[in-house]
């Protein structure tokens, strides 16, 4: 025989309610659980990120034009330039390796414009080290023959194509590379129609972008 009293201490309880109220606390209890390991994980990386960032922060590498020769020739009607040149690429980086592809060369000699040459091969470039890069270039063939003052010549240069970092396994995404040099030719021979012009590097100067 049981007892039942008014006593809500001691009166019997409806244990169904805790049962059903029961897997709602613990699925609540498993998000808030998974948020709190996944915001973790974020901030984490995120921390991680900036700390490699602030550490490594890549400095655009210096280009400049080690020797370039510009050949002019052609008769009455047609004349067409040749500029041969070599540039050197350097990483001053300590901690990444600098990844260059779709590089393509451009020039103007006197004023004459010279087609894009073939694109240059890729290049990987390891920490602070150095790299040769050479192109080809030749105008289309046309009437005028560069000018210049005294026999002088302006070359402009420009080299343009995408850039990534690496370090250890991870690399950056790509970013645009403009490579613009400037160098005062001095023909050593001269003519009518035909003159050869030389340039190294004390008298070049490049301006390196990243974008």
């Amino acid at each position: 025989m049981s007892l039942i009293t008014e006593d809500p201490e001691h009166s019997p309880r409806d244990c169904s309610r805790f049962r059903s109220s029961s897997p709602g606390k613990h699925r609540h209890r498993r998000r808030r659980a998974a948020l709190i390991a996944v915001s973790s994980t974020v901030a984490s990386l995120v921390s991680l990120a900036l700390i490699l960032w602030l550490t490594l922060r890549p400095s655009g590498p210096r280009f400049s034009l080690l020797a370039a020769t510009a050949t002019v020739a052609g008769n009455a009607t047609t004349v067409v330039v040749v500029v041969d040149a070599a540039l050197s690429a350097h990483n001053p980086n300590a901690h990444a390796t600098a990844l260059y592809d779709q590089l393509q060369a451009s020039a103007s000699y006197g004023g004459v414009a010279l087609g894009a040459g073939a694109p240059l091969p890729p290049l990987e470039q390891p920490d602070q080290g150095d790299a040769v890069l050479s192109a080809l270039l030749t105008s289309g063939a046309g009437g005028r023959l560069p000018g210049g003052g005294g026999g002088r010549a302006l070359l402009r240069m420009r080299v343009e194509g995408r850039l990534r970092w690496k370090v250890a396994a991870w690399v950056s995404a790509r970013h645009g590379l403009t490579v613009d040099c400037v160098a005062a030719m001095v023909p050593s021979s001269a003519g009518q129609l035909q003159q050869q012009g030389s340039s190294s590097s004390p008298s070049s100067q490049c301006a390196t972008h990243v974008l």
